[in-house]
């Protein structure tokens, strides 16, 4: 049986996160600030407010009750405010990332849904399982190290890869190799579906066709020879590898 990963401020009743239930919305945000800030280290309240698609007023009230309930800290960097997980609220994010990876690899594995389905789907099941239930299809579906988008599953081992580059940094003529799709990346379905229906996924090679000098938009051809064009924002969203770190991978 897999170690259990059930949330630190769920296992007892001391301090502010242990008197608190953790609502679906609480676990939905410390979901996304764990799975951003592992992405990219920093992340500040207008990141965070584009890629939940709310005002930025909504996740200003929202922090700051965060905060109060000893789940993040907001450091104040001068020009801006740096949100930082707690010990309570890093269990949280870290176990909500895990039940959802978790259940879209059984979904896209078991149920032959595309990735894209699978993560829309994910997000209805997740309450119907509890730590039980997740370790039991943890091993049942072979304990998988990542998700259909090839990010790590927390509890598997796996560790987030960051020996590439993201696509907004290749240069044309260069082959690499996609890696991850990033947790920014799986919020715009139209990315998503727009990638699957490429067969663009972890592991196919792209070949750097153009990067346009005004927009920065990327021109690549993959493997099966569909050639593809990505504007700056979503190439900026997908981790590659070049050859060198590839072959080492």
């Amino acid at each position: 049986m897999a170690q259990s990963h059930r949330p630190a401020a769920e296992r007892g009743t001391n301090g502010a996160a242990g008197r608190a239930k953790i609502t679906p919305a609480t676990e939905n945000y410390l979901q996304a600030i764990y799975a951003l800030t592992a992405e990219r280290k920093s992340l500040i309240g207008a990141r965070l407010a584009e890629h939940l698609r709310v005002s930025p007023p909504s996740i200003t009230q929202t922090l700051q009750r965060l905060a109060k309930a000893g789940y993040v800290e907001l450091i104040d960097r001068g020009d801006r405010k740096e949100i930082v997980l707690t010990e309570a609220g890093r269990a949280i994010g870290e176990a909500a990332t895990r039940k959802h990876r978790l259940i879209e690899r059984w979904l896209q594995g078991e149920l032959r849904l595309s990735s894209t389905e699978a993560h829309e789907a994910a997000h209805g099941l997740e309450a119907g399982f509890n730590d039980e239930l997740l370790d039991r299809l943890f091993e049942s579906i072979g304990r998988p190290t990542h998700c259909p988008h090839g990010n790590p599953i927390p509890g598997s081992g796996a560790e987030l890869d960051h020996s590439g580059t993201y696509l907004d940094d290749v240069k044309p003529g260069e082959r690499v190799w996609l890696a991850r799709i990033t947790e920014e990346a799986e919020a715009d379905l139209d990315l998503l579906e727009y990638l699957e229906r490429n067969e663009v996924k972890p592991g196919t090679p792209l070949d750097i066709i153009a990067v346009d000098r005004k927009t920065g938009a990327v021109t690549a051809r993959t493997g099966s020879g569909r050639e593809i064009r990505l504007e700056l924002r979503s190439a900026a969203l997908i981790y590659v590898r070049r050859e060198e770190s590839a072959a080492a991978a």
